[in-house]
Order: structure tokens, then sequence, then C-alpha cells
């Protein structure tokens, strides 16, 4: 990454949360890793600080996003395609509840006010899986219609098509893997926000209880889903739209 990209990318509060929550999750895969290890405790809490202050700082750089967020869904009711329409409309609206939510949680860290913490995070993440899920529900549909364009593309012999049709060499196996590469390479926005959705959507599910993966494979989900969003915001073609 050049200089020149990455302060262009500190200019922006998206970029500075990307990055901030980048460092954040990474932090939080350290520090479980050097625990298992019976790593030195002082290196341990380093680690566990950096991630609970980059956190709190993110909640801070979000102050008042669920206006704007809440604000958006007045375009995306109006968008063309059903499935879009509603998928999108439903995850921002979940996104600013969640965002409200978190706002609250920034006020019981700073001490500004009394809440209840833990009813408070538990609607958070309840909020953000539910935004997740509209989300990936929005990849999968996109998916569905790269194929059904590509499958009328072959039957119109618009597109060349090397797919085999079964499995039987290892010359077969690497056509299909190419082929499916070249796909994902002229669809980089899909691949990006399905792997990034992807990643997120293990993050509430464990803060609710509904799974127990450890705070390293958290954080490592976290750290891939941190770079999806980087990469986002750094490539246009890697974005996918209407957002």
């Amino acid at each position: 990454m050049s200089m020149d990209r990455l302060v262009q990318l500190n200019n922006q509060a998206g970029g500075r949360d990307k990055i901030a929550r980048l460092v954040q999750y990474a932090s939080r895969a350290m520090w479980d890793s050097l625990e298992s290890t019976n790593s030195s405790p002082a290196l341990v809490d380093n680690f566990k600080t950096i991630e609970y202050i980059l956190s709190t700082f993110r909640k801070l750089l979000r102050f008042g996003k669920c206006v704007d967020v809440f604000y958006g869904t007045l375009k995306t009711i109006h968008y063309p395609d059903l499935t879009i329409r509603v998928t999108l409309t439903l995850s921002k609206l979940s996104q600013s509840l969640f965002l409200f939510a978190d706002h609250f949680l920034w006020l019981a860290r700073t001490g500004l006010t009394a809440v209840n913490a833990k009813r408070w995070s538990s609607i958070a993440n309840k909020y953000w899986l539910f935004s997740i899920i509209m989300n990936l529900c929005r990849d999968f549909y996109e998916i569905l219609r790269v194929l059904d364009l590509h499958r009328s593309g072959c039957k119109g012999g618009i597109t060349r098509c090397p797919i085999p049709a079964s499995i039987n060499s290892k010359e077969d196996l690497k056509r299909l893997a190419l082929h499916s590469y070249g796909i994902v390479q002229a669809h980089k926005d899909i691949m990006v926000d399905t792997v990034k959705n992807a990643c997120d959507f293990f993050i509430p599910l464990t803060a609710l209880g509904y799974t127990s993966l450890t705070p390293r494979t958290i954080g490592l989900l976290g750290a891939i889903s941190s770079v999806a969003g980087l990469w986002a915001l750094l490539e246009p073609k890697a974005k996918l739209t209407p957002v």
C-alpha cells in the first residue's frame, strides 16, 4: 500500500474505523494466543488494554452515526429490485438500532451515565446479528444472479464455458478451479462482501452465547473481516453497490 493511499484512507472516518478495528481484533487474537502459551501476564494485559482502548475509540467514532444509517434507508426503500430493497433496508434499520444501542455502551464505559451494560450489549449484538444475516441473504442473492447470468451467457453462446460436465481427472478439477477464479475476479465486490459478512456473522453469534468460539478465533475472523472492509474502501471495484 502506498503512503498516498494510506493517508487517503486515514482521512476517511470509515478508513480510521477499519484500521482501528483491524488492530483491535488482531490484539484480541494476540492476547488469547499469548495467554494459552503462558506468556508474560504483563504482555497479555498490554494487548487487552489495546483492544479495550480501540474498541472504546471506535464507539466514540461512530457516535451519532445511527442517524446517518437510518436516513440511508430513505434511499434503499426505493430501489427497483425487490430482494435488494428488502434486505438492504432491513439491514440498515438493524444497523441503525445496533449503533443506537452501542452509544449506551460507550456512555457506560466513560462513566457519563449509569446503564445496564450487559443488557445493552445483548441488544446491540442481536441487532448486529440480524443486520449481518440480511447482508448475507443479499450476498447469496447476488451470487445466484451472477450464476444465472453466466448460465444464460453459456446457453446463448455469449461466453465461453470451459466447465467439465463431471470431475474425472486433475485436469477437470484444474479447469473448474480456473473458471471459478475467473468468475470471482470478475465479481470481486460480491466475493469481498461475502467474506466480510461471513466472518462477522460469528462475532455477535458468539457474544450472544449461541457458539463458543475462542477469543483467538474471533480475533482472526474480525481481522479478516476488517481487511475485507479496507479492501472495499481502497478499491472501488471491490465495493458492492448499492450500500
